[in-house]
């Protein structure tokens, strides 16, 4: 009996050793899991602090893009104001320059942003290319003229001719009142009137028109808010060639490369007059000067890229503004 005494004592001494071992264990596992959720939420405070800090600088430095955006396009103001001293507008003039990516602080700024900011921009004709405004006459029908030039547009680019006809149609349906309208009653609001169209990527939205060819013919045009002949002196051969009836697309390039060696000071040029027919394009269809014109630019500031587009109509005297007619971001 003293030896099965023994040995129980051994025994029960042996299982509190292992009872103290698996709770020792086991508050050091309580302990490692305490430690590593503390770990996991102030891991995550510090990430939630981070990337509001990140977002609150990164909106302060689109904000600062966009100021430094506002500079550039009252800067291109400044020189197309300057520039309408000019009798013709071509592309040898200063605003036609565009303005490679350059640091501000090269540009004469002074500020502490100057050194980290850098800006491009350029300035482009919009007479250079077919003014979608012009296929609606002030009697709100068709011009015959500028939708076959259109057409024949559409045919220099390898697009359907039709598209003309499309566009044509919605630009009629979105500008002239219509009857209801003129007698003073609501209109029917199962047919609501089209949206009129104000970019050139507005295409998309006429109806029929596929949106790849969209795409293709909308640096080919402008919607402007009247109608406006087109810039000889700085139109795409494409836009030459439909600007002329008879004239075809290689003889449009040789008619801008002769046009870039010595650009066209009237409407009166006698390499303009060969290529008439029957007197179309009249002067009020063609000209060698403008009043539209778009407006580019970037500002790439720390990790903030912005870009900014904008159309402006220059007055007929350096005395008037050159105003803004629209803005976008890009």
């Amino acid at each position: 009996p003293g030896g099965r005494a023994r040995v129980g004592a051994v025994d029960g001494a042996s299982r509190r050793h292992e009872n103290r071992r698996a709770q020792r264990g086991a508050a050091v596992l309580m302990a490692l899991f305490v430690a590593t959720l503390a770990t996991l939420i102030v891991s995550g405070l510090f990430w939630n602090q981070f990337v509001l800090l990140r977002t609150i600088e990164n909106q302060q430095l689109v904000t600062q893009s966009r100021l430094l955006l506002r500079g550039a396009l009252d800067w291109a103001r400044a020189i197309l104001r300057d520039d309408q001293r000019n009798p013709t507008d071509n592309l040898d003039e200063p605003w036609a320059t565009g303005l490679a990516e350059t640091r501000l602080d090269q540009l004469g700024e002074t500020s502490a942003l100057a050194a980290q900011a850098t800006m491009s921009g350029s300035v482009e004709d919009a007479q250079s290319r077919l003014n979608l405004r012009n296929l609606i006459r002030s009697d709100f029908e068709i011009d015959q003229y500028e939708r076959d030039s259109l057409r024949k547009l559409c045919s220099v680019l390898d697009l359907p001719e039709a598209i003309a006809d499309l566009v044509a149609l919605q630009m009629r349906e979105a500008l002239a009142p219509r009857a209801e309208e003129a007698e003073g009653r609501a209109g029917d609001p199962a047919k609501p009137r089209p949206i009129p169209l104000v970019l050139p990527e507005d295409l998309l939205a006429v109806p029929g028109v596929d949106p790849a060819h969209a795409l293709k013919l909308a640096p080919y045009v402008v919607v402007l808010d009247m109608p406006t002949p087109v810039n000889l002196n700085t139109a795409r051969e494409e836009v030459v060639a439909a600007r002329f009836p008879r004239m075809s697309l290689s003889e449009a390039k040789s008619f801008v490369a002769d046009r870039d060696r010595t650009y066209f000071v009237n409407t009166g040029d006698t390499r303009i007059a060969r290529h008439r027919n029957n007197g179309e394009p009249t002067d009020t269809q063609i000209s060698v000067a403008t009043r539209y014109f778009i407006v580019r630019g970037q500002v790439k500031l720390d990790r903030a890229s912005t870009r900014m587009e904008a159309l402006v109509r220059r007055g007929d005297t350096q005395q008037l503004p050159v105003r803004v007619l629209w803005q976008r971001e890009l």
